[in-house]
């Protein structure tokens, strides 16, 4: 027991010496500074037998760890708490091997959208917001009718600090107690500019909060509700049988380096990189990839990034913490 525990600490003290936060762990290491886009990083992951492959991605160029450590918007609240939910057995038999929610639902085509954050922590909004309106659309009363919700809202007149971060459980619950009204109502004015030309901007402050719509809408009318809040079991299988019944939900996890350099395959941790932040996104399915099981999700760095915007993680053994903090809600059926 005590040589277990002394490995435990000199790993713990190698980690720390080399500018590694241990997963699970609060980050108290000094970010070392580098830039986004690391060859050496690069090299070194594609030179491995992994099952990921690491590239160039154009939206970095120019950036260091540091403004990319910016877009990690995720702060946990401890005040937050929120119902778990799973599924009995029964529900959760013969799942199939792969899932895509923009495949199950075709005609709501927000579910495959990618969006931008633009220079702005707001990844807790987005992945609430992105889920959200996919979930409108897909339980509309066998309408499929799509929705295009407000960013600006949840980050600009939500519950956290908008830019600055937030927590996605804060997120939800905000949809469920004040609503979100429609893109066209109320549009992101975080500067943003197309893919081709990123990086355009420096990161901003939040925007103040303005509850006026920009259209013919009143904003009372453009608002829509959810009727609950939740965050989802940890077994595979339960957050399985939740995208497959009501559609993607929101994820956030533990970001390293590594991952600004992901572009295809199925992301692992590399083990070396430093500690960037907490990160929201949205998971909309789930496969296999040359026997390696992933979560199919969708970032909010432009199509410029990555997998055209998407990227796969591992999953079933909780990579990053994605597995831990899984939250959703359903669409009030009044709107």
């Amino acid at each position: 027991m005590k040589l277990a525990i002394f490995i435990s600490v000199v790993v713990g003290l190698v980690l720390i010496a080399e500018g590694v936060n241990p997963i699970g762990a609060p980050s108290q290491v000094p970010l070392v500074e580098e830039p986004a886009i690391n060859p050496a990083l690069i090299e070194r992951i594609n030179s491995k037998s992994t099952t990921w492959q690491a590239g160039v991605n154009e939206n970095f160029k120019g950036w260091k760890l540091s403004h990319a450590k910016k877009l990690m918007g995720w702060k946990p609240n401890p005040n937050t708490k929120l119902p778990r939910v799973s599924f009995p057995p029964e529900k959760k038999a013969n799942l199939p091997d792969n899932f895509d929610s923009a495949t199950a639902w075709p005609k709501c085509t927000t579910i495959a959208t990618i969006y931008d954050q633009a220079r702005c922590g707001s990844c807790w909004a987005f992945g609430c917001v992105e889920a959200v309106q996919d979930r409108f659309c897909i339980h509309s009363a066998g309408s499929s009718s799509v929705v295009s919700l407000s960013f600006e809202d949840e980050v600009c007149c939500g519950p956290d600090d908008g830019c600055e971060g937030g927590d996605a459980g804060d997120a939800w619950q905000y949809v469920q107690d004040s609503g979100l009204v429609t893109s066209d109502c109320s549009p992101y004015t975080v500067p943003t500019c197309p893919p081709a030309q990123e990086p355009c901007l420096d990161f901003v402050n939040t925007p103040p909060c303005v509850q006026s719509c920009s259209d013919s809408e009143s904003w009372t009318n453009s608002l829509h509700f959810n009727s609950n809040t939740y965050s989802v079991s940890s077994d595979q299988t339960d957050i399985m049988t939740e995208i497959m019944t009501n559609g993607p939900v929101e994820a956030c996890f533990s970001v390293y380096a590594d991952f600004l350099n992901y572009k295809t395959g199925v992301y692992q941790y590399d083990g070396q990189s430093q500690f960037l932040g907490g990160h929201c996104i949205k998971v909309r399915g789930w496969g296999v990839e040359n026997g390696t099981p992933y979560w199919l999700c969708n970032n909010s760095w432009t199509t410029t990034w990555g997998d055209s915007g998407q990227f796969k993680i591992l999953r079933g053994s909780d990579e990053c913490g994605i597995e831990d903090d899984m939250v959703a809600g359903m669409p009030s059926s009044s709107k």
